[in-house]
Protein backbone atom coordinates (compact mmCIF):
# COMPACT_ATOMS: atom_id res chain seq x y z
CA UNK A 1 0.00 0.00 0.00
CA UNK A 2 0.85 3.65 -0.36
CA UNK A 3 1.11 5.63 2.79
CA UNK A 4 -0.24 8.82 3.42
CA UNK A 5 -1.60 9.13 0.29
CA UNK A 6 -2.19 12.96 -0.83
CA UNK A 7 -5.38 14.31 -0.32
CA UNK A 8 -7.34 17.67 -1.46
CA UNK A 9 -10.57 19.26 0.53
CA UNK A 10 -13.41 18.83 -0.96
CA UNK A 11 -13.64 22.79 -2.02
CA UNK A 12 -10.52 22.19 -4.25
CA UNK A 13 -10.98 23.42 -7.64
CA UNK A 14 -11.23 21.41 -10.72
CA UNK A 15 -8.82 23.56 -12.25
CA UNK A 16 -6.17 23.00 -9.19
CA UNK A 17 -6.86 19.46 -8.98
CA UNK A 18 -5.83 19.10 -12.66
CA UNK A 19 -2.54 20.84 -12.13
CA UNK A 20 -2.09 19.12 -9.14
CA UNK A 21 -2.52 15.59 -11.17
CA UNK A 22 -0.28 16.60 -13.91
CA UNK A 23 2.44 17.76 -11.90
CA UNK A 24 2.60 14.81 -9.86
CA UNK A 25 1.68 12.79 -12.42
CA UNK A 26 -1.32 11.03 -10.42
CA UNK A 27 -4.42 9.13 -12.03
CA UNK A 28 -6.40 9.35 -9.04
CA UNK A 29 -6.80 11.89 -6.10
CA UNK A 30 -8.34 11.34 -2.82
CA UNK A 31 -10.72 14.34 -1.50
CA UNK A 32 -11.27 14.09 2.31
CA UNK A 33 -11.62 16.27 5.46
CA UNK A 34 -9.51 16.18 8.37
CA UNK A 35 -11.49 13.97 11.23
CA UNK A 36 -10.01 14.03 15.30
CA UNK A 37 -6.57 12.49 14.63
CA UNK A 38 -7.20 11.63 10.44
CA UNK A 39 -8.66 12.25 7.46
CA UNK A 40 -12.38 11.10 6.13
CA UNK A 41 -12.79 10.21 2.85
CA UNK A 42 -15.20 11.86 1.25
CA UNK A 43 -14.22 11.26 -2.51
CA UNK A 44 -12.42 9.93 -5.17
CA UNK A 45 -11.49 12.25 -8.52
CA UNK A 46 -9.80 9.92 -11.56
CA UNK A 47 -8.00 11.72 -14.52
CA UNK A 48 -11.42 10.94 -16.71
CA UNK A 49 -13.11 12.95 -13.95
CA UNK A 50 -11.27 16.14 -14.86
CA UNK A 51 -11.11 15.67 -18.28
CA UNK A 52 -15.10 15.09 -18.58
CA UNK A 53 -15.38 18.12 -16.49
CA UNK A 54 -13.41 20.57 -19.02
CA UNK A 55 -14.86 21.61 -22.38
CA UNK A 56 -14.25 18.70 -25.00
CA UNK A 57 -11.42 20.93 -27.16
CA UNK A 58 -9.57 21.96 -24.13
CA UNK A 59 -6.82 19.57 -22.59
CA UNK A 60 -7.17 19.46 -18.47
CA UNK A 61 -3.26 18.97 -18.43
CA UNK A 62 -2.46 21.47 -20.84
CA UNK A 63 -0.09 24.33 -19.32
CA UNK A 64 -3.20 26.81 -20.63
CA UNK A 65 -4.64 25.80 -17.30
CA UNK A 66 -4.55 28.18 -14.37
CA UNK A 67 -6.36 27.55 -10.76
CA UNK A 68 -9.13 30.17 -12.46
CA UNK A 69 -9.72 28.04 -15.60
CA UNK A 70 -12.35 26.04 -14.00
CA UNK A 71 -13.12 27.36 -10.42
CA UNK A 72 -16.20 24.65 -9.64
CA UNK A 73 -15.51 22.23 -6.37
CA UNK A 74 -14.36 19.22 -6.74
CA UNK A 75 -17.13 17.69 -5.31
CA UNK A 76 -19.36 18.47 -7.52
CA UNK A 77 -17.69 15.91 -9.90
CA UNK A 78 -15.99 13.23 -7.48
CA UNK A 79 -17.15 10.04 -7.40
CA UNK A 80 -19.09 9.89 -3.56
CA UNK A 81 -19.48 5.88 -3.71
CA UNK A 82 -15.81 4.83 -3.63
CA UNK A 83 -15.08 1.23 -3.45
CA UNK A 84 -13.01 0.90 -0.48
CA UNK A 85 -10.88 -1.93 1.44
CA UNK A 86 -9.69 -2.48 5.06
CA UNK A 87 -5.87 -3.00 6.08
CA UNK A 88 -6.49 -7.04 6.33
CA UNK A 89 -7.41 -7.61 2.79
CA UNK A 90 -5.77 -9.80 1.17
CA UNK A 91 -3.75 -9.31 -2.11
CA UNK A 92 -5.49 -11.78 -4.07
CA UNK A 93 -8.91 -10.24 -2.90
CA UNK A 94 -7.99 -6.21 -3.61
CA UNK A 95 -6.84 -7.92 -6.88
CA UNK A 96 -10.10 -9.10 -7.57
CA UNK A 97 -12.29 -6.49 -6.46
CA UNK A 98 -9.61 -4.28 -9.09
CA UNK A 99 -10.61 -6.35 -12.10
CA UNK A 100 -14.48 -7.24 -11.20
CA UNK A 101 -15.46 -3.57 -10.49
CA UNK A 102 -13.16 -2.06 -13.31
CA UNK A 103 -11.48 0.49 -10.99
CA UNK A 104 -7.42 1.21 -11.15
CA UNK A 105 -6.94 2.42 -7.24
CA UNK A 106 -8.51 0.89 -3.87
CA UNK A 107 -8.60 3.64 -0.81
CA UNK A 108 -7.95 1.43 2.04
CA UNK A 109 -9.83 2.81 5.29
CA UNK A 110 -10.29 1.67 8.56
CA UNK A 111 -13.81 2.67 10.09
CA UNK A 112 -14.10 6.22 8.66
CA UNK A 113 -10.54 6.86 8.40
CA UNK A 114 -8.65 6.97 5.28
CA UNK A 115 -5.17 5.15 5.82
CA UNK A 116 -3.96 4.36 2.72
CA UNK A 117 -4.23 3.41 -0.86
CA UNK A 118 -3.28 0.46 -3.39
CA UNK A 119 -3.28 0.73 -6.91
CA UNK A 120 -2.45 -1.58 -9.56
CA UNK A 121 0.93 -0.57 -9.69
CA UNK A 122 1.14 -2.08 -6.14
CA UNK A 123 -0.14 -5.18 -6.83
CA UNK A 124 2.13 -5.69 -9.83
CA UNK A 125 4.58 -5.04 -7.47
CA UNK A 126 3.84 -7.26 -4.98
CA UNK A 127 3.50 -10.54 -7.67
CA UNK A 128 6.77 -9.53 -8.60
CA UNK A 129 7.82 -9.68 -4.84
CA UNK A 130 6.03 -12.84 -4.44
CA UNK A 131 6.95 -14.64 -7.16
CA UNK A 132 11.12 -13.69 -7.00
CA UNK A 133 10.79 -11.99 -10.60
CA UNK A 134 12.91 -9.09 -9.25
CA UNK A 135 15.35 -11.39 -7.67
CA UNK A 136 18.23 -13.69 -9.19
CA UNK A 137 18.21 -17.33 -9.17
CA UNK A 138 16.60 -20.47 -10.85
CA UNK A 139 13.04 -21.01 -11.52
CA UNK A 140 11.54 -24.96 -12.04
CA UNK A 141 8.36 -25.38 -13.05
CA UNK A 142 6.50 -29.13 -12.34
CA UNK A 143 3.88 -31.66 -12.74
CA UNK A 144 2.46 -33.57 -10.47
CA UNK A 145 -0.88 -35.22 -8.98
CA UNK A 146 0.07 -35.51 -5.69
CA UNK A 147 0.97 -31.59 -4.34
CA UNK A 148 2.13 -32.82 -0.64
CA UNK A 149 4.40 -35.71 -1.88
CA UNK A 150 6.40 -33.26 -4.62
CA UNK A 151 6.30 -30.29 -2.10
CA UNK A 152 7.99 -32.50 0.46
CA UNK A 153 10.83 -34.20 -2.24
CA UNK A 154 11.48 -31.16 -3.30
CA UNK A 155 12.28 -29.40 0.28
CA UNK A 156 13.90 -32.64 1.43
CA UNK A 157 16.10 -32.77 -1.82
CA UNK A 158 17.01 -28.65 -1.33
CA UNK A 159 17.99 -29.22 2.02
CA UNK A 160 20.62 -32.61 0.96
CA UNK A 161 22.04 -30.19 -1.79
CA UNK A 162 22.03 -27.21 0.36
CA UNK A 163 19.94 -25.44 -2.04
CA UNK A 164 17.52 -22.71 -0.62
CA UNK A 165 14.15 -21.90 -2.08
CA UNK A 166 13.26 -18.62 -2.54
CA UNK A 167 9.39 -18.96 -2.64
CA UNK A 168 7.00 -21.76 -4.38
CA UNK A 169 3.73 -20.96 -6.24
CA UNK A 170 0.87 -23.99 -6.86
CA UNK A 171 -1.60 -23.24 -9.49
CA UNK A 172 -4.06 -26.05 -10.97
CA UNK A 173 -4.88 -25.33 -14.76
CA UNK A 174 -9.00 -25.51 -14.64
CA UNK A 175 -8.06 -27.60 -18.23
CA UNK A 176 -6.44 -30.68 -16.22
CA UNK A 177 -7.56 -30.80 -13.25
CA UNK A 178 -6.02 -33.64 -11.77
CA UNK A 179 -2.78 -32.37 -12.04
CA UNK A 180 -0.97 -29.53 -9.91
CA UNK A 181 1.51 -26.68 -11.32
CA UNK A 182 4.69 -26.09 -9.00
CA UNK A 183 7.19 -23.28 -9.62
CA UNK A 184 9.74 -23.26 -6.86
CA UNK A 185 12.59 -20.40 -6.96
CA UNK A 186 15.99 -21.05 -5.87
CA UNK A 187 19.23 -19.12 -5.25
CA UNK A 188 20.68 -20.99 -7.91
CA UNK A 189 20.18 -24.33 -10.38
CA UNK A 190 19.43 -27.14 -9.31
CA UNK A 191 22.26 -29.57 -10.67
CA UNK A 192 21.22 -33.22 -12.41
CA UNK A 193 20.86 -35.35 -9.64
CA UNK A 194 18.74 -33.22 -8.44
CA UNK A 195 16.48 -33.24 -11.02
CA UNK A 196 17.00 -36.55 -11.93
CA UNK A 197 15.68 -37.45 -8.47
CA UNK A 198 12.51 -35.35 -9.11
CA UNK A 199 11.56 -37.34 -12.23
CA UNK A 200 12.34 -40.89 -10.83
CA UNK A 201 9.47 -40.08 -8.48
CA UNK A 202 7.39 -39.55 -11.45
CA UNK A 203 6.88 -35.85 -11.32
CA UNK A 204 6.85 -34.35 -14.54
CA UNK A 205 9.79 -31.29 -15.07
CA UNK A 206 7.65 -28.77 -17.32
CA UNK A 207 11.21 -26.42 -17.40
CA UNK A 208 13.95 -25.31 -15.79
CA UNK A 209 15.46 -21.53 -15.96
Amino acid sequence: MTADPVTVPPSTTISSAALHMAQYKFRHLLVAEPSGAGKKLLGLLSNYDIARAFPNDFNPYSPEVTEATLPRPVSSIMTRDVITVTPDCAIEEAARVLRSRHVSALPVVRGANLMRIITESDIFEALLGMTGANTRGSKMVLECGNVKNALLLTVQLSERHELPILNVLSYRDPATTDKVTLVFHFTHRPNTDFVQEICRQGIRLLSLI
